[in-house]
């Protein structure tokens, strides 16, 4: 198997786990939760087990994301590169 460079190791990673994210938590999680409300979302999904939208604040973008009979949303930011 051939060793891979750098910059190969990284576009694999990306194309396999997508790109790079946080589950926020805590008071943070809070604090976003509450300025995202008063936006609307740019886009938004429904995979028939979850909704998910997607909001972009301050060059950061953000995927709430409801599951049916669950507790509060999963906020999701996705991290620059």
């Amino acid at each position: 198997m051939k060793e891979m460079t750098k910059e190969e190791a990284k576009a694999f990673l990306r194309k396999v786990m997508g790109p790079p994210h946080r589950t926020l938590e805590g008071q943070e999680r809070e604090e976003i939760w509450m300025l995202l409300k008063l936006m609307e979302p740019i886009s938004e999904s429904n995979n028939q087990h979850s909704w998910t939208e997607v909001y972009k604040m301050s060059g950061n973008e953000y995927h709430v994301t409801t599951w049916p009979n669950s507790g509060p949303p999963t906020i999701d930011e996705y991290l620059p590169e």
